[in-house]
């Protein structure tokens, strides 16, 4: 962009002050006839070579701005050279530049002084003036060819006009600088919708400040619930069926949205999404890879409709678990892992307590069969029958010991074939530029390692070879027994005892030794169960620290959140939700006759439900009996032994509560509590992205003006926002970077996308925030009014 303008020395100071005209180009030129030469003539009147770099005109600065605004048309003023010969602060004292620079007419056009360099004379000179403008640099080139030599400025605009720049020069602390602005945050650089209402749309973002506008029911929301769904949010709880139904309808069915994205260090990812299937990542090259969204944008935030009003029972540890986001990822697994194995050993020992509890019944059935078989020893018919039971004993063993052998063989199969086997032989070779010799002794001991495989492979066989021996001996025995099984007819043909069945001792026997096997290993296990306990109680210490852990890291998490602001506080208990743990318990209890006043006793006595599980299963109901009757607590025992597995799973939650000036928040208005969450997300500094869908629904605009804009225009630098709005002041005071207006005509939505800077954009803003220019002028003029009043 080009702007025309002079460098015209004015009579001020003790040598006159060079200074910096720049003309809008349309008021100042039009065609082949412009009024800069007829200005110049005027300021130069009798006085010849004009042109030379150090001719003076004939006003003061004062009257020469009184002269250019006699044309009523725009232009700006800088001060050039400030700290060299003819520049403002070189030829004018500090009593001059507080005179001027106090002016009315001053502040109006004086926008930027070029090449202020030594600070110290800056410090003098903010003291003078009372304010601060913009310093500038410039390549002051002689020809075309030079144009952007010498020390750099930069200034935003968002379109090629003389309004944006002087706006920028209004706004200098956010818009003009003298480094070159980079982005250090991961951000979404556009959308693309492939299919649906916005069909081969692409919508570019700016990774600061953007905003959706449009007239209620045009689209926006749908463009914010689309991004939403792109990045795998889950919408809230509040209005969560009309959220999806917003995307399908957007999308449609085989519609896609694409997201390209910027991470933190510069890489570029895509993000594509098929309506109704899981997203899928990609690198630069188009090279599906496996992870997360969060890796790239660091915790986006997003808020819909009604999200930040809605307060349903947890919305605390929700919010907080938005802005942790990636922090806690790994504890659900880890909890999950050590529930299964919790599980498992108490699914262990109600195994156990079952088999010592049959033991009574066990010495029963074996005092029956000890009396059964005394009968045919009072008869004197056991030695007589004992070699065939003997026998029969002889092949059982054995035929257990094969089975031993064979499920040996099968674990070191299963060993063999593993995966673990596998990675070691691609270990093999292992090789090192920093660590040679190390490395040659790791590779060493990989192939020592993978000898014993074959000596592991000889192991087998020769335990193949055992294998196939002990069925010979099986059928060895067995030919035995049949050799003699005429000799074991012979005894049984010469006992004639009435109502007594020879064949019946052998049976007796049998069950004799199976039923003292099992007494044995009842009560063999009697101390197992006392370990089996024992490794409960340190699995139930294991989950405790894991849950310790999450909360240690929210407690962490809730530090920095409440050093960065003061008006809302968080504060954390562990598994300090109660009410909700209450409520479980009625809820899993119901049937056992347990009343009200109980279940708050059991609520406050027993932290969660795997702490009342310990108690009932592993400790004997030792806490609990004392909070109820003994008919409720056998309901109560009974249930905790067929739904333990579903009780482990419940977690009692941690308490989280969030004060708003000392007061809690669910107890201050919607728009209060509103204001305080809007504010509190902004003021969050591990956020890439923020997204919020009509904050202005449940907000005022004295909040919106006075707190949220001041806190987006200092933050958007470092964060992305994505506003959808239908107010006014957060494209146009928050300075929008990116505006996308939106229309919608019942088949597509239709995108208009440019900065608060382009005409058309501004008359957009008019047309769709304002009810057009002729109310927007018709305001203007009430409010001017007013302010004469």
């Amino acid at each position: 962009m080009l702007l025309p303008g002079v460098e015209l020395s004015v009579k001020e100071g003790s040598n006159g002050i060079h200074c910096l005209i720049v003309f809008k180009n349309e008021d100042w030129i039009s065609g082949d006839t412009e009024k800069i030469n007829q200005f110049l003539d005027e300021v130069f009147k009798g006085i010849d070579n004009r042109e030379k770099e150090n001719t003076r005109c004939n006003m003061d600065l004062e009257h020469t701005v009184k002269c250019l605004d006699s044309y009523n048309n725009d232009y700006f003023i800088m001060m050039a050279h400030i700290e060299q010969k003819s520049g403002f602060l070189k030829e004018c004292n500090g009593g001059l530049i507080t005179s001027l620079s106090s002016k009315k007419w001053f502040k109006d056009n004086i926008l930027g002084l070029q090449k202020g360099r030594a600070r110290k004379e800056m410090k003098k000179l903010k003291g003078w003036m009372g304010y601060e403008i913009p310093y500038i640099e410039g390549s002051d080139c002689k020809s075309v060819e030079d144009i952007g030599k010498g020390n750099p400025c930069y200034i935003k605009i968002g379109d090629g006009n003389f309004d944006s720049v002087v706006l920028a020069f209004k706004d200098n602390q956010n818009r003009i600088s003298l480094s070159q602005k980079k982005y250090n945050h991961g951000y979404i650089k556009s959308i693309q919708f492939i299919g649906g209402k916005l069909d081969a749309q692409e919508i570019l973002l700016s990774p600061e400040l953007n905003s959706l506008i449009g007239i209620r029911g045009s689209g926006k929301s749908s463009i914010i619930e689309s991004i939403r769904y792109a990045l795998d949010i889950a919408p809230s709880t509040a209005d969560k069926e009309y959220k999806n139904d917003v995307v399908k309808n957007l999308l449609e069915s085989g519609g896609q949205i694409i997201l390209n994205l910027q991470d933190d260090y510069g890489k570029e990812y895509k993000v594509k999404r098929v309506y109704g299937e899981t997203p899928h990542i990609l690198d630069h090259n188009d090279k599906e890879i496996n992870i997360s969204i969060n890796t790239i944008l660091q915790t986006p935030l997003y808020f819909g409709q009604k999200d930040l009003s809605y307060m349903d029972s947890g919305y605390e540890l929700n919010l907080l678990n938005k802005l942790v986001g990636e922090n806690l990822s790994g504890f659900e697994e880890s909890l999950r892992k050590v529930n299964n194995r919790l599980n498992n050993d108490v699914s262990k020992l109600l195994d156990l307590e079952e088999e010592i509890e049959k033991i009574p019944e066990l010495e029963n059935s074996l005092s029956d069969i000890r009396h059964k078989i005394k009968i045919f020893e009072d008869k004197g018919l056991a030695e007589k029958l004992i070699k065939q039971v003997n026998f029969q004993k002889d092949k059982n063993k054995i035929q257990r010991i094969n089975k031993l052998i064979t499920d040996f063989y099968k674990e070191i199969q299963l060993l063999m074939q593993s995966n673990i086997v596998a990675d070691l032989e691609k270990s093999k070779n292992f090789s090192s530029i920093e660590v040679p010799n190390i490395a040659t002794k790791v590779d060493r001991e990989v192939n020592k390692t993978l000898q014993m495989k074959d000596k592991i492979e000889k192991i087998a066989a020769e335990i193949t070879t055992s294998s196939n021996l002990m069925t010979e001996y099986l059928k060895d025995i067995q030919e035995t027994i049949n050799s003699l099984e005429e000799e074991f007819a012979e005894v049984k043909r010469e006992i004639d005892i009435p109502n007594l069945d020879p064949d019946d001792f052998s049976k007796y026997k049998m069950s004799e030794e199976k039923i003292a096997e099992k007494i044995r290993n009842a009560r063999s296990k009697s101390e197992k169960k006392i370990e089996i306990r024992s490794k409960i109680k340190g699995i139930l210490e294991e989950r405790n620290n894991v849950l310790l852990d999450e909360f240690n890291k929210y407690k962490k998490s809730i530090e920095e959140i409440n050093s960065n602001q003061s008006a809302l506080q968080l504060s954390i208990e562990f598994k300090g939700n109660k009410a909700v743990f209450l409520n479980d318990l009625i809820q899993n209890f119901k049937g056992t006759g347990i009343n009200q006043t109980s279940y708050k006793a059991i609520s406050e006595n027993f932290s969660d439900f795997t702490a009342l599980v310990e108690d009932v299963l592993v400790d004997n109901s030792k806490r609990i009996s004392d909070l109820i009757s003994d008919t409720q607590l056998l309901k109560l025992k009974e249930r905790v032994r067929t739904a333990y597995s579903k009780l482990i799973n419940i977690r009692t939650n941690n308490k989280i509560e969030i004060n708003y000036h000392g007061k809690p928040i669910a107890k201050h208005s919607i728009g209060q509590r509103a204001s305080a969450l809007v504010l509190f997300i902004l003021s969050q500094k591990k956020n890439n992205l923020i997204i919020i869908d009509q904050p202005e629904d449940d907000l005022d605009n004295q909040v919106i003006y006075n707190e949220i804009i001041t806190n987006v225009k200092s933050r958007k630098a470092n964060v992305q926002f994505i506003f959808a709005t239908h107010n006014a002041n957060i494209p146009v005071l928050g300075d929008s970077e990116q505006i996308i207006a939106v229309s919608y005509d019942e088949k597509q939505i239709i995108t208009e996308i440019g900065s608060i800077d382009k005409k058309k954009i501004q008359t957009k803003i008019v047309d769709i925030m304002e009810g057009g220019q002729e109310a927007f002028s018709k305001r203007t003029q009430i409010y001017n009014l007013w302010q004469k009043g």
